[in-house]
């Protein structure tokens, strides 16, 4: 019984892989993060504070059952694929929720994803980088 088990986790691992792949968005302008975790701030014409914080919270385990859902399927490991899929999400998670300002912090979110360190996704902001 116990060679049947350690034979399925080793298959489960040539399936999955093993390592670390990380999914993230930056938000690159020069007033991003002060707008970000500046709850006093007031947005009249629309946003809030943890514009990107706040829905990955709101959403963590929906996230996580997503990519757990993702690991393991009958077409085999679909995780590097879920992770571009939330990388994205939290791009339009930003382009949903930040403070409108000049419209362009809402555009600048660079969706990106690491396995084990090594960049294999990313795709630059609609808005690059304001001048400081």
């Amino acid at each position: 019984m116990a060679s049947t088990f350690y034979s399925r986790i080793d298959r489960l691992s040539e399936s999955v892989g093993t390592g670390s792949i990380t999914a993230g968005c930056t938000v690159n302008q020069p007033y991003a993060q002060n707008q970000h975790q500046s709850f006093w701030f007031k947005h009249p014409r629309g946003g809030r504070a943890l514009y990107l914080g706040g829905p990955l919270l709101e959403n963590a385990f929906l996230l996580v059952e997503q990519i757990s859902r993702s690991a393991v399927t009958p077409f085999g490991s679909l995780i590097t694929q879920r992770m571009i899929d939330i990388a994205e999400w939290m791009a339009r998670a930003v382009l949903e929720n930040a403070p409108v300002e000049t419209g362009l912090l809402r555009t600048s979110g660079n969706p990106w994803v690491k396995d084990k360190g090594v960049q294999t996704y990313n795709r630059p902001p609609i808005s690059p980088r304001e001048p400081d």
